[in-house]
């Protein structure tokens, strides 16, 4: 029977070979601690030795610093592992409307628009204005109520005169009065997420409008036929 072949390029010399392992910047401080310790120790003056409280103490520095290390190390394994889970998340709005902070939103030329104010405590006389995309005003909407908070309005896509505007994309403002004073309103509306990304300041979605928005900033979602 043939044997078969043995390649005759193994490196022996492997086998005995002991491997160095790199050491943190805490357990190199850690060893040049022990050794001027055990230094300290054996020059100390034996009429006088060394404080108790004193070794106990720089003992217990040591170890700080080594558990701060390991719970820096501990904690950005969590934040890689959140991240990971936010873009898989994040992956999942692909495709789906979602509603976020952002004032550009689409008529389909029939279905009412829904918009959203942020109205503030003690806020009145609060009116929405809608641009079209040449950034011309085609109709105001009045946010009549009483309550503070996100507040729903839906836009029926008509003029002031009951004309109905052409499907497209919109642009939403709004302002109401604060303590005599006038003061423009947070608004957030409907967009479909078309990718995600993870960007500097976490994960990204991006609209079909062309703009992102950021995802722990996502109030609702919905399917995009919804």
């Amino acid at each position: 029977m043939a044997t078969s072949p043995v390649s005759g390029s193994f490196d022996y010399s492997s086998l005995n070979t002991r491997k160095t392992a790199t050491k943190t910047d805490t357990e190199q401080q850690q060893d040049r601690f022990m050794k001027l310790l055990v230094k300290q120790l054996q020059s100390q003056d034996p009429m006088n030795p060394m404080d108790n409280a004193q070794t106990t103490s720089q003992i217990a520095q040591i170890n700080t610093v080594s558990g701060i290390e390991k719970l820096n190390q501990t904690m950005a394994g969590m934040a890689g592992m959140y991240a990971g889970t936010q873009v898989m998340q994040a992956a999942n709005l692909i495709g789906k409307e979602v509603l976020s902070p952002g004032n550009g939103f689409r008529f389909d030329g029939s279905k009412a628009v829904d918009l959203r104010f942020n109205i503030p405590e003690g806020a009145s006389n609060a009116m929405a204005s809608i641009y079209n995309d040449k950034s011309v005003e085609v109709a105001k909407v009045p946010v009549t109520t009483t309550k503070s908070g996100l507040i729903q309005v839906a836009w029926d896509g008509k003029k002031a005169d009951g004309t109905v505007l052409p499907a497209g994309e919109y642009k939403v403002t709004a302002k109401a009065q604060k303590d005599g004073k006038e003061i423009a309103l947070e608004t957030a509306t409907w967009q479909v997420s078309k990718s995600v990304a993870f960007g500097s300041d976490g994960v990204e979605v991006h609209l079909a409008n062309g703009s992102k928005t950021n995802f722990g900033s996502i109030i609702q979602i919905q399917q995009a036929n919804g």
